[in-house]
C-alpha cells in the first residue's frame, strides 16, 4: 500500500490578477502601486509576477500605530 501525503504549498509568486485578488484591489490599482515602486515585481521572460512577500511588505509598511 502506497500512502501519499499532500502538502499545501503557498506560492512564492502570483500573477497580477491573483495578486490583485489577494490584495483586495483591482488590476489597475496594483499596476499603479508597481509603477510607483511601492510593490516589487519579478520578471520571468515576458511574465510579470508579484512576490507574495512584496504584498506582505507593502501592508506592513502601511500599518500605523494607534495613538491613545
Amino acid at each position: 500500500m502506497i500512502v501519499e501525503h499532500q502538502v499545501a504549498v503557498e506560492p512564492l509568486l502570483l500573477s497580477i490578477v491573483d495578486a490583485a485578488r489577494v490584495f483586495g484591489v483591482g488590476r489597475t490599482k496594483l499596476y499603479e502601486l508597481i509603477a510607483a515602486g511601492d510593490v516589487d515585481i519579478v520578471r520571468i521572460g515576458r511574465a510579470v509576477r508579484v512576490p507574495l512577500a512584496a504584498l506582505h511588505e507593502f501592508v506592513d509598511g502601511c500599518r500605523t500605530s494607534r495613538v491613545r
